[in-house]
């Protein structure tokens, strides 16, 4: 262990080439893209994806949802309270008391279809953005399990 008076002589330039600082980099402007076109339908692309995948997908629980998405249970539970508070999706006690199930409701399935026409156009755009190499290690990034 580093003494208190001894220099320094780690190499922190190490840190300009992150690999979680660039995904995060990338992750942020890629929503910002998506965001930007999906601004005129009145929903946020994380909350078109939720709802896109419901929708696709079936009523679920939570935990499950939280899977498919990538995301922390707690982070996707916030972010659901808005939905519900905006009546797109409905929360319902499961079959086991501790959980519950997450389903699209009509008028989510209405905002999907409102805001696919956005999101296509922002598919296409960051598609073309990254190019053909770009699309496919993007692909081969989330399928893989880093745990």
């Amino acid at each position: 262990m580093k003494q208190p008076n001894e220099p320094d002589s780690t190499d922190y330039m190490a840190c300009a080439s992150c690999f979680c600082l660039a995904s995060r980099q990338a992750a942020r402007k890629i929503t910002r893209l998506y965001d930007s076109h999906m601004q005129a339908s009145g929903i946020r692309v994380t909350q078109f994806t939720i709802l896109s995948q419901l929708m696709l997908r079936g009523e679920m629980p939570i935990g499950k949802l939280a899977g498919i998405l990538g995301m922390e249970r707690t982070t996707l539970t916030r972010n659901l309270a808005l939905l519900e508070q905006r009546k797109w999706i409905s929360i319902k006690p499961g079959d086991d008391p501790r959980s519950r199930l997450i389903g699209i409701t009509a008028q989510g399935r209405g905002m999907v279809r409102r805001g696919f026409p956005y999101w296509s156009k922002a598919q296409a755009e960051v598609g073309g953005l990254l190019g053909d190499d770009g699309q496919a290690a993007l692909k081969v990034l989330a399928s893989r399990s880093l745990e």
